[in-house]
């Protein structure tokens, strides 16, 4: 698959939707970009998956949280602040 996309002023650019999708690429996903003497890749990162070592510390990844996912989690720790303020205020 290839595309023409522009840069814009600040310097980025845009990758199309359906390579986004094809790479199952999300915010928060990270790209390697290599420069050869006339040319830019870019690449989907491969990081490890699973329980690793990073920095001294145990850290399980599975990858970055899609949308829907990370709207979830914003919501219920929304509904929990609510609630402890709620509480907060009724004592």
């Amino acid at each position: 698959m290839n595309a023409t996309v522009e840069i814009d002023k600040s310097g980025r650019l845009v990758l199309p939707k359906k390579m986004r999708d094809a790479l199952r690429l999300v915010p928060g996903s990270r790209v390697v970009i290599k420069q050869t003497v006339d040319s830019i890749v870019i690449q989907a990162e491969t990081r490890p998956r699973g329980l690793y070592k990073k920095e001294g510390a145990w850290v399980y990844d599975t990858g970055p949280l899609p949308p829907d996912h990370v709207n979830w989690v914003d919501e219920a720790r929304e509904a929990r602040i609510d609630q402890l303020m709620e509480s907060w205020n009724n004592e």
